[in-house]
């Protein structure tokens, strides 16, 4: 059973004047079966009551929630409540205005909008913990399986490491929801990945500077039928910080791991990401744009065993299973092949490009071609818009006026070039526990190919070639080795990694063919001479990249001004020196830094990043002064 260490934070009949038993029952609204649910009880002064914690999961996130496996009985003081109760996202949520004058028995039946089993999709949270550092509960996976199946999820993944750790889905599973103990590899410099399915666990299970998570990922792949996902990849801005959390959870190699496909798919959605409410889709799309084939998923990092800890499920990966039904390895093999959307409750029931779904391909003998496509969706709240993103940008905007729960259109677009196709859906924020900004959903892509040459962004791999330079930067700088072979190997990697993506951001691009084409340039972006000991010059054209003619007013060139900002930040991530902040029309500019901080004092020997932002484009460059 589950043990609280804290009673005391949950409201009691002590603290009440008349008090009453309401037992609510809950159904399924068309079977008339049980059906297990989150519920929430809250009184007009704001008070939420709990059922006895001896017997049911209470927490104090999210507005206060407890879990009740079809039926509770709950002491409440006589008069108004509301009653909340949610199982997953194909029912409707039901609240409830309720009048408990005496002791009441009340049935509450839970309307199924959309069956998505029949569809083939099914729902799971790829990163859950029952039992982490600083929990309140100790928890086992009959807790999991009884919180999963109230969220209406298919299956779970605890990363609890050895915690009843099986190598196969534990013993409580039931053919509708699977509870799956596998294993998380934290690694503070390298990042966290989500080991699923595991057979078998891999050691260490965390590291700083070695080994290389690439590593752990080949460790974990000798496994059959495991995956390797990425966990919440941008917790934090904060690049150099390694220490402590959140810096220390950055996926500060997946671009390494991803040139030798050691990455299965990423949690673009988590509650770990957190400089972006939860919903982080950069360095996926760039990641994307630099060829690789990355399915979304979905991952909360809920921690179940604390007090404050939002549910499982709150984001999650629907996949679509193969004509064997669901199990736990179909399940794993279509979140592998791309038959994915993540989503925090709009449902994408169909989205399909050229003929072909998410993970698929097609493929186009020359550019120009009309291409179209379908996209469906249920929610159980309105959605205003649904995008078509091609490359990362918004290809077509579909606007739904007024807002819709329901949705089957079809769009056409022209293809000049090698893409990526996807679905978004949009929508205002409405529901009970809904992460993010926004009722949002995200189809993993469709990859069309236009004359056999890949799919390529040159910025995006110059952003991922620097990126992999930066993390070279700062093992030289914090990295701690045991042995001068450790650190060679990694620098090695660091250093072939950010040739491959220089290579792709300057070189030319080859068809199937052969033939070479040439791409558009990539951001100018240098400083010479480096090191240096007197000052630098620090060389840009934003144009390459950065003009748009929706910014600023346009000039008597008829060019558009841009905001670029340049700082020096020192390898602390300390703000250094400001040296531009200003309105620039496209063109080659020339700053010089003499090496003197704000204050006008000369900056000390060491390595500096000076950071280019323009456009909602960043890009850091590396800077060695010696003195």
């Amino acid at each position: 059973m589950p043990f609280i260490a804290a009673p005391a934070l949950f409201p009691s009949s002590l603290n009440a004047g008349s008090i009453v038993n309401l037992h609510c029952s809950i159904v399924d609204a068309a079977k008339g079966t049980p059906l297990s649910a989150r519920c929430r009880i809250v009184d007009p002064a704001g008070t939420k009551w709990y059922p006895p914690i001896s017997a049911f999961l209470c927490y104090l996130a999210g507005g206060g929630y407890f879990y009740a496996n079809g039926s509770f009985s709950c002491a409440v003081p006589a008069g108004p409540l509301t009653l909340t109760l949610k199982h997953g996202f194909e029912y409707r949520e039901a609240s409830l205005s309720l009048s408990v004058i005496s002791d009441t028995s009340i049935v509450v039946e839970l309307e199924r909008f959309v069956s998505m089993d029949v569809l083939d999709w099914f729902s799971g949270d790829a990163h859950t913990h029952i039992n982490h550092t600083g929990g309140y509960y100790v928890l086992g996976p009959e807790q999991a399986l009884l919180m999963a199946g109230a969220e209406g999820l298919n299956i779970v993944n605890c990363l609890d490491d050895s915690y009843y750790f099986t190598g196969a889905p534990a013993s409580c599973s039931t053919p509708d929801c699977v509870v799956f103990m596998s294993e998380e590899m934290r690694s503070s410099s390298y990042g966290h990945f989500g080991l699923v399915g595991m057979k078998s666990l891999v050691l260490p299970v965390s590291s700083m500077w070695w080994p290389l998570a690439m590593d752990i990922a080949d460790s974990a792949h000798a496994r059959p039928g495991a995956l390797v996902i990425a966990a919440h990849p941008r917790p934090s801005d904060d690049f150099v910080q390694v220490e402590a959390w959140p810096g220390s959870g950055i996926a500060r190699e997946l671009p390494v791991d991803c040139i030798s496909h050691r990455v299965d798919a990423i949690d673009v959605m988590s509650y770990s990401n957190l400089q972006s409410g939860g919903i982080d889709l950069d360095m996926w799309y760039r990641l994307l744009n630099c060829g690789f084939r990355i399915p979304a998923s979905a991952g909360t990092d809920a921690v179940a065993n604390r007090l404050d800890s939002n549910p499982f499920g709150g984001f999650r990966v629907y996949v679509r299973v193969g004509d064997d039904g669901f199990r736990a390895d179909s399940w794993f093999e279509g979140l592998a092949a791309g038959r994915t959307f993540v989503t925090n409750g709009p449902l994408i029931t169909r989205f399909e490009v050229g003929g072909r779904a998410g993970g698929d391909s097609c493929f186009y003998a020359h550019p120009g071609a009309v291409v179209s496509g379908r996209v469906s969706i249920e929610s159980a709240f309105p959605i205003d818009r649904i995008e078509i993103v091609r490359n990362g940008g918004v290809e077509l905007t579909l606007r739904l006026k007024p807002s819709r729960s329901s949705v089957d259109t079809s769009f056409s677009f022209l293809l000049h070039e090698s893409s990526w196709v996807a679905a978004r859906v949009i929508g205002t924020r409405r529901g009970w526990i809904v992460p993010g900004d926004s009722l949002f959903a995200h189809a993993s892509p469709v990859y069309c190919t236009v004359a056999g040459l890949p799919i390529l962004v040159r910025d995006d791999a110059a952003y991922l070639a620097q990126w992999v330079d930066d993390l070279a930067l700062l093992a030289r700088a914090k990295g701690q080795w045991s042995d001068p072979s450790q650190s060679a190997r990694v620098l090695g990697e660091l250093a072939a990694a950010r040739s491959w993506y220089e290579e792709r951001a300057y070189g030319s691009v080859a068809d199937a063919g052969g033939a070479l084409r040439d791409a558009s340039p990539a951001l100018s972006y240098r400083n010479s001479p480096n090191p240096f000991n007197g000052a630098t010059v620090i060389e840009f054209d934003p144009g390459g990249v950065l003009s748009r003619a929706d910014e600023g007013s346009p000039t008597a060139s008829g060019r558009s001004p841009i905001r670029v900002d340049l700082v020096i930040y020192d390898v602390s991530g300390r703000l250094v020196r400001r040296l531009a902040g200003a309105q620039l029309v496209a063109g080659t500019f020339r700053i010089e830094w003499d090496g003197r901080d704000e204050r006008g004092k000369g900056a000390p020997s060491g390595i500096y990043f000076a950071r280019l932002a323009a456009a909602g484009r960043t890009l850091n460059r590396k800077m060695i002064l010696i003195r």
